[in-house]
């Protein structure tokens, strides 16, 4: 193999598509990829890739194939192959949290024109929401499943 170790995109694509299994796309990435000085930050590695893998979990969702050097290939396999996103974060519970996010800010709103009333209908219809969440977590729909880096060819 003589490719560049490429763990998170940004040597070929200009950064990570699949961010939370493909939730956030590659401007949610923080400032990861360049440093104040210039420099390469922790996002990108400039090794040569001894491993082609991607993740894998036990209901079959798989990753993008990656390039990895055997640092990152350490790091990976102890650090970011806790839990499956597609796992965690199904279509239901997407749902249930786009709904919330789209009433949080109109809280906020209530509360800075002292709409107690608005307030709290909204906050309530938050917990509900909350409580829904939890109740695909405890029908096992969502599903914390760890993730194995697996080689390719």
């Amino acid at each position: 193999m003589t490719s560049r170790c490429n763990p998170y995109g940004y040597g070929t694509d200009a950064g990570p598509k699949h961010l939370m299994g493909g939730m956030y796309g590659p401007e949610y990435a923080g400032k990861q990829t360049l440093l104040a000085s210039g420099t390469h930050g922790p996002a990108v590695c400039t090794n040569r890739a001894t491993h082609r893998a991607r993740l894998i979990c036990v209901f079959d969702h798989k990753g993008p194939i990656m390039d990895l050097c055997d640092s990152c290939w350490g790091v990976i396999q102890a650090r970011m192959s806790d839990c499956c996103t597609a796992c965690v974060w199904p279509a239901e519970a997407r749902e249930l949290n786009e709904a919330i996010d789209r009433i949080q800010p109109r809280i906020s709103e209530a509360i800075w024109h002292g709409d107690t009333a608005t307030s709290g209908r909204l906050q309530a219809q938050v917990m509900d929401l909350g409580r829904q969440m939890d109740e695909l977590r405890f029908r096992g729909i969502i599903r914390k499943v760890p993730l194995k880096l697996v080689e390719v060819s």
